[in-house]
């Protein structure tokens, strides 16, 4: 083994796969041409040249590094090699739009820029988001790999000495119901994941990975498996090609996948239309939003051999429980009918409590807030060796986020949900999305599947119609491609009867259709429902008869 101790450097379980499996490919793409496949042995060889190369080009230990590459081995083989030399790596989400991408990096200040022309381009015409930038690396994507084994010298560069609390990389929040914020991952957090993906999922060395995310590609290297990038645009997960998909499984033998729902959905509908099921995957993984009940039933059906599994967690805080296709199926009618979605149970080490819904900062110690009954619904707080302990540069973000009990630090997931009487951890939507009506308040988890289950719409958003701190709720349709303008008036109808029914207890005056909700960029799947409530708050202010 190269390197055993809680220390080490986050590279050294690359370092160690490519000791214990050097022909095993590491990498590979579904794309033909797109890049040559790696082993470990020569993934591990090529981050140490890039380390080499990037040291060359100045950039040293501690040196925070805005990453802005391509997904894909490009993003493997520089973050690796970023972590050999000590380097902080910071990874921005460039779905988030330009803005808030630009001010992002404004308020992290890097000292170093890597990454493809684009972004370079972008740093001379709008410099001042820029300035604290010394050095700069440009990726020039059919070039990189041959330019950094330029005049190749004997390997020099030693892995960087790092304390298992020294800061690894910083990782942004998606910004989907907030500011994106910087979250700041220790050495340490980082082996704390890769304890439970091996621990509590079973993900062991020598398996085959479909990795449509991105940042969890990653993980693969660390954990001895074969990362197999798909022919797809991962910042697009909505466009990509069921039978593509399908068949880089088939052809790869994939054993794992971690996806957002939509890619589930994608290959749920392309093995039923082609009738086949997928017997070599043993785990398929679904996170980012809420997973319906049928597709999580619809997707175990197609992996006979496998288990499917809902993880919980934020880029704050991740693994922090598991539901499992078997569990939800138990209780997808519950979930149907609005009693939350099934989070498990928490993984071994990881606390969570439920708090006092609340806007305000936590006092901690003594003062901390009580944990609820069983059963009632409250912020989901946890604590664990996977949480994070502090936003980068936002201290006001981190105490509104963060508070201790005396013995434990907790982090406010800003999710409402409760325990129910079988111990699952259940979910009822974000904390901000949440509509305070003049007959109560109402959470998007409790109606939204209520009306997801009805066959003609794809997804439904709840938002608050209006200014004032008590809202008219409203619930935005996105009915399916098929369905007719001349059937909305029916399907309105159906929408109305079926609220009634479960929600008597509440009136909802506006039922209105959208061709398409704006969702995520990052998994496709959370909808932006401030942004809807903004537009429809406007349009209804209007024309209020014409909506109602």
């Amino acid at each position: 083994m190269v390197g055993s101790g809680k220390d080490d450097n986050i590279a050294t379980h690359l370092a160690n796969a490519s000791v214990l499996a050097p022909d095993q490919l590491a990498i590979v793409s579904a794309r033909s041409g797109f890049f040559e496949p790696r082993s470990f042995k020569e993934l591990y060889r090529e981050v140490q040249i890039c380390a080499d190369f990037l040291k060359a080009k100045g950039i040293s230990k501690n040196d925070h590094v805005l990453l802005a590459v391509k997904p894909g081995y490009q993003l493997i083989l520089i973050a690796f090699a970023l972590f050999y030399i000590g380097a902080v790596p910071i990874i921005i989400d460039p779905g988030m739009g330009l803005r808030a991408f630009l001010k992002c990096i404004k308020n992290t200040k890097p000292s170093a820029l890597i990454g493809i022309s684009l972004i370079h381009v972008l740093s001379k015409f709008i410099p001042r988001p820029f300035r604290s930038i010394e050095k700069k690396v440009l990726i020039q994507s059919n070039h990189f790999s041959k330019e950094i084994k330029k005049g190749e010298r004997n390997h020099t560069t030693l892995p960087a000495t790092t304390l298992p609390q020294d800061l690894a990389a910083i990782v942004f929040t998606s910004g989907s119901t907030g500011t994106p914020k910087g979250v700041c991952y220790s050495h340490q957090v980082f082996e704390a994941q890769i304890n439970h993906l091996q621990n509590d999922f079973g993900i062991e060395k020598g398996e085959k990975d479909l990795a449509t995310l991105p940042i969890f590609a990653l993980f693969n290297p660390a954990l001895g498996v074969t990362s197999v990038i798909p022919d797809m645009n991962p910042r697009k997960p909505s466009t990509a090609d069921p039978k593509k998909l399908t068949r880089s499984i088939q052809e790869f033998e994939i054993t794992t996948a971690f996806t957002s729902p939509i890619i589930g959905e994608k290959i749920v509908a392309s093995c039923s239309s082609q009738k086949i099921k997928l017997p070599k995957i043993k785990r398929f993984l679904l996170a980012g939003a809420p997973a319906h009940p049928s597709l999580v039933h619809d997707l175990s059906k197609v992996i006979p051999n496998g288990k499917v599994i809902l993880p919980y967690g934020a880029t704050e805080a991740l693994p922090i429980s598991a539901a499992y296709h078997i569990e939800v199926n138990k209780l997808s009618r519950d979930i149907s009918l609005g009693q939350g979605s099934c989070l498990g149970r928490p993984l071994q080490g990881n606390t969570v409590r439920i708090a006092p819904i609340s806007f305000s900062p936590f006092e901690s110690g003594f003062n901390c807030p009580q944990e609820l009954p069983q059963g009632e619904v409250g912020e989901i707080c946890v604590s664990g060796p996977v949480v994070s302990q502090e936003y980068f540069r936002m201290p006001g973000a981190t105490v509104d986020s963060k508070f201790h009990d005396g013995q434990l630090n907790y982090h406010r997931m800003g999710d409402l949900g409760y325990f129910d009487s079988e111990g699952f951890l259940r979910f009822l939507g974000r904390k901000v999305e949440r509509i305070i009506t003049q007959d109560g308040p109402l959470e998007t988890e409790r109606c939204e599947p209520l009306i997801n289950g009805i066959k003609e719409i794809s997804k439904s958003a709840l938002i608050g119609i209006g200014e004032n701190p008590v809202k008219q709720p409203c619930l935005v349709v996105e009915p399916y491609p098929h369905i007719k303008q001349t059937d909305l008036a029916a399907l309105k109808k159906q929408v109305f009867s079926t609220l009634k029914i479960h929600l008597p207890s509440f009136s909802f005056p506006y039922i209105v259709f959208e061709k398409s909700l704006p969702v995520d960029s990052r998994h496709n799947a959370k909808i932006h429902r401030l942004s809807l409530a903004k537009k429809w708050t406007r349009l209804v202010r209007k024309n209020p008869s014409k909506y109602s």
